[in-house]
């Protein structure tokens, strides 16, 4: 019988008790040995959900690699704190899952692409939505031909009142943006895995900060609120010729409460994600395809991701969402932030 994956924990919040912890239990051929969070309560709940002795959970994570023979490391602290724990964690000889966003600069990524080559292991990042049922049936659209060539395309993710009210989504010290890094992120990541991963080229980005730093119907003190935006909106091109349109809010007087989508057009069809739709000229006519995607017929995407990532390092197989790609995605939120303090668009 193969040896088991050791996996240890970094960050034992909201997500990790939620979506990873469950996820790393239902895989086959994994077991949680250790955690590492300075929260008393949050180690006492991995505790509880993990069955994990207190002496297997750390302070200190620095702790939890010295004493504890891993093979993998979870990392789900806020996103300033990605790096650091990512690169001991490659020293130590793990493969990483991180996360998203994988880092909060361009530089970071790349360094933390090097360490996982440095070290012969597999870096991914968490990027849930590419292993939704609904999306994976948009992904295999396109990889059949039936969108062409994809041109232009439109990822947006909007709340009307739903800024965070934990202050590591609040605080500069440990997040360097508002829902583009939060929100945004997902809905851009999914675009560009549906579009091919283009080579971005330049941003055009604006951010505002109107309403989440002052008192409202949300739940957040506005007075921790420290980061640079509640909405941004963005246009991005690629080398291709294609351009994408990005916006995210938290805090914005719409009426959508809190709705997001993908569309893509292509020269073949057009995609979108929600219900899954693919747009073809057919017999004819302008038809709309829709999918039946069972919500019963595959795990919940925090489980699907860990598993991917688990079966990928057994069978020596490439990282389901590997660093390169998500240099792409930092570098156009590096541009969309540089845009916006500039007044015009940036070269990404």
């Amino acid at each position: 019988m193969a040896k088991k994956l050791r996996v240890g924990l970094i960050g034992l919040g909201s997500i990790c008790q939620g979506g990873h912890i469950p996820g790393w239990l239902a895989a086959d051929g994994c077991e949680i040995v250790a955690g590492a969070d300075p929260s008393s309560g949050a180690r006492e709940s991995t505790q509880r959900r993990a069955g994990l002795g207190a002496d297997l959970l750390f302070e200190d994570y620095s702790q939890m690699l010295a004493q504890v023979e891993l093979d993998v490391v979870d990392i789900c602290t806020p996103q300033k704190l990605h790096v650091k724990p990512a690169l001991d964690a490659f020293k130590a000889g793990c493969h990483v899952l991180v996360e998203k966003p994988m880092a909060t600069s361009s530089a970071d990524v790349r360094k933390m692409i090097a360490a996982a080559q440095a070290a012969d292991r597999l870096l991914m990042v968490g990027q849930s939505m590419r292993f939704t049922q609904e999306h994976l049936a948009l992904k295999r659209w396109v990889d059949a031909g039936l969108v062409g060539e994809v041109y232009w395309g439109r990822a947006s993710w909007l709340r009307s009142r739903g800024v965070p009210v934990r202050p590591s989504f609040l605080l500069s010290q440990f997040s360097a943006g508002g829902p583009t890094y939060d929100i945004g992120v997902h809905v851009l990541d999914l675009s560009l895995w549906l579009m091919g991963h283009p080579e971005p080229v330049s941003v055009s980005a604006n951010t505002w900060l109107k309403i989440a730093n002052r008192p409202s119907l949300m739940k957040h003190d506005p007075k921790m609120y420290e980061l640079p935006e509640d909405l941004a909106v963005a246009f991005i091109r690629f080398a291709n010729g294609a351009c994408l349109s990005l916006e995210a809010s938290w805090a914005l007087n719409s009426p959508e409460l809190d709705t997001w989508s993908v569309m893509l057009a292509g020269t073949e069809g057009g995609i979108v994600n929600n219900p899954p739709t693919l747009v073809r000229e057919e017999a004819g006519m302008l038809t709309n395809t829709y999918t039946q995607v069972n919500p019963d017929a595959g795990i919940a995407s925090h489980t699907a991701q860990i598993v991917a990532f688990a079966e990928a390092i057994r069978k020596g197989l490439p990282s389901p969402v590997p660093g390169e790609q998500a240099l792409f995605t930092q570098r156009i939120l590096d541009g969309v932030y540089k845009s916006a303090r500039q007044g015009r668009e940036v070269k990404v």
